[in-house]
């Protein structure tokens, strides 16, 4: 396809440019653009390869899981910067001392070695007395950055005493590369995530197990909406000398869903109504199971007495009146237009569940095949959020991320008829 298309430039290059110094010059020029796009694809390739190799390898010898437990099959142990140069200096002063016949640099040197392998052992010895668990992440907007949470736990098969120094932790992939939404995303946001080092000092004061207690919060940045599988991150120590670094890269099996980033966007609302004797909130006359208390308001004259707040009458002889607040008469379907763009559109919906969910409205949300019944409070808004996040475009109307369309209950279908 490369071969056709170079073809075709060249002779449309020839017909309409007949210097064929020209057309050499041009012919290089693409050349060589050939060859540098090739060996950019390669290098990618090779990358991507090594790294997915790597990733399945570690699936294998360190499964994931919610809590971890630091043993041999899932710790790694190398001199660091200062420890090989540590090394160049005892085999330095090996050579000088056999070369000038010096016992006390030989001495040294030895005490050098010694070091380094005692170092090695302690190194190890404290990093194996790590044990971390993973709690459940929240979700977040992908114009924020969330945050997972883990907790410092007793080792298993550890010995009293805790692990100490400083863990540096940064993500090795901050999505699996198994998971779909990952291909579509902005490389550039996640090398930088990628790149960046937290560091977390553990407790100095605990000496044993039990005594310490310790949530490490380690960003989390993911540029696109939808439900990720959280990949694997690499967790170093180099206590006690920093001669060696122990490391490990750990999957901790979590989820997490992303929200859109609100945008006020042109969201029309289609209010619902059930019974139209209902009209607002403060015309509800007699409340039934259907209904919960709303306020209380300042009694006005002709308010019914069944109303009355009795109560407030005797204690302070102030005469207020209840307010209670009907679901269904307060029912609207937030919806947009089928012309707006897809992300532009979700956008919109989000804001406008964060706005009607503050105002602890009652709502549903109705957009291609998206359909949620009304309701309110916390939970109905994660439900909103989530399923707006989900959405995907590419697929069916009625399917989402978990194949589970959302719809009206049985109740609203038979009560439930929209105003125009």
């Amino acid at each position: 396809m490369v071969k056709s298309s170079v073809k075709s430039y060249l002779i449309a290059l020839i017909l309409w440019q007949p210097d064929i110094d020209r057309v050499v010059e041009h012919y290089e020029w693409v050349k060589l653009a050939k060859v540098k796009w090739v060996m950019n694809r390669a290098k990618l390739s090779l990358s991507q390869y090594v790294k997915r190799r790597l990733l399945k390898w570690l699936d294998k010898r360190v499964p994931a899981s919610q809590e971890h437990h630091l043993n041999l099959n899932s710790i790694f142990v190398l001199p660091s910067g200062f420890g090989w140069s540590f090394i160049i200096l005892s085999l330095c002063l090996f050579l000088l001392g056999t070369n000038y016949q010096n016992n006390l640099m030989l001495i040294l040197s030895y005490l050098c070695l010694s070091i380094m392998l005692l170092a090695l052992f302690y190194t190890h010895q404290n990093f194996a007395r790590l044990a971390l668990k993973a709690l459940p992440v929240r979700s977040f907007h992908c114009n924020v950055d969330g945050e997972i949470q883990l907790q410092v736990i007793p080792h298993v098969n550890a010995s009293a005493k805790a692990c100490s120094g400083t863990l540096s932790i940064k993500w090795l992939n901050v999505v699996r590369s198994a998971d779909a939404h990952a291909k579509a995303g902005s490389h550039k946001d996640d090398s930088a995530v990628i790149d960046k080092h937290y560091l977390f000092s553990l407790n100095e004061g605990a000496h044993t197990q039990k005594e310490q207690k310790q949530t490490l919060h380690i960003p989390l940045h993911i540029p696109r909406r939808g439900r990720f599988a959280l990949g694997r991150m690499t967790i170093a120590c180099d206590f006690p000398l920093g001669l060696y670094k122990c490391w490990t890269h750990l999957d901790f099996d979590q989820h997490v869903t992303v929200y859109a980033k609100p945008q006020e966007g042109p969201v029309s609302i289609d209010k619902m109504a059930v019974n139209d004797g209902l009209d607002s909130v403060s015309q509800i006359m007699e409340p039934t199971s259907n209904e919960d208390f709303y306020a209380l308001n300042d009694y006005e004259v002709g308010q019914p007495l069944n109303r009355v707040s009795w109560k407030h009458v005797a204690k302070n002889g102030n005469w207020v009146s209840k307010s209670f607040t009907s679901m269904r008469s307060e029912s609207v379907m937030l919806s947009i237009p089928l012309s707006v763009d897809v992300e532009t559109a979700i956008s919109a919906l989000t804001y406008a569940t964060l706005l009607w969910a503050g105002a602890d409205r009652v709502f549903g949300i109705k957009y291609r095949g998206l359909t949620i019944a009304p309701a309110h409070g916390a939970k109905h808004m994660e439900e909103c959020l989530s399923a707006l996040a989900c959405f995907n475009k590419e697929s069916s109307p009625n399917s989402l991320t978990e194949n589970k369309p959302v719809s009206l209950s049985p109740r609203y279908k038979k009560t439930v008829r929209s105003v125009t």
